[in-house]
């Protein structure tokens, strides 16, 4: 059952993909078109999961389910990974690349890979506080307070060493 995203409660369970590239505002009206349906169906062992999702800065998927009532099963995952899947070959995009980052800058919000901070960082196009998506959440709570830090504050913080 599709619930309001910011309704999830901070002990939800959640799962944050990253894009390996802006999404398009056409693209994101027809991802949260099919992940609405894909949500409203969501099951775990024939009961209804109170579950949500947010696309975030047009890179960044998060799907959160409220396992109070209900909690997500392996088959409920997996069938969650394959409409991901799914979706992002059809719209030609990478969201289970782990190395998939959003970085807020100067030059405003962009994809990268984190193997190539050290580039941009040489380039002088961000430094050291320069935001960047955090993968390393581990609750609902964080998630809201936590998406993004200073890149010093995270572990990709090795790859600026020079």
């Amino acid at each position: 059952m599709l619930v309001e995203f910011n309704q999830l409660p901070p002990h939800a369970r959640f799962w944050m993909f990253t894009s390996d590239r802006l999404l398009t505002q056409e693209e994101i009206v027809s991802l949260n078109d099919e992940l609405s349906l894909f949500v409203q169906k969501w099951t775990a062992h024939k009961q209804d999961l109170n579950a949500s999702f947010s696309l975030i800065d047009n890179a960044i998927l998060v799907v959160g389910v409220d396992e109070s009532q209900t909690g997500a099963s392996g088959c409920s995952i997996d069938s969650m990974t394959k409409e991901i899947t799914r979706l992002a070959q059809q719209v030609n995009i990478d969201w289970l690349n782990r190395f998939s980052i959003v970085i807020k800058s100067s030059e405003g919000i962009m994809t990268a890979n984190a193997n190539t901070l050290k580039e941009l960082f040489l380039a002088g196009k961000i430094n050291e506080q320069t935001l960047v998506s955090n993968s390393l959440l581990s609750n609902f709570d964080e998630l809201k307070t936590n998406l993004y830090l200073p890149i010093k504050d995270t572990w990709m913080n090795r790859y600026l060493a020079v």
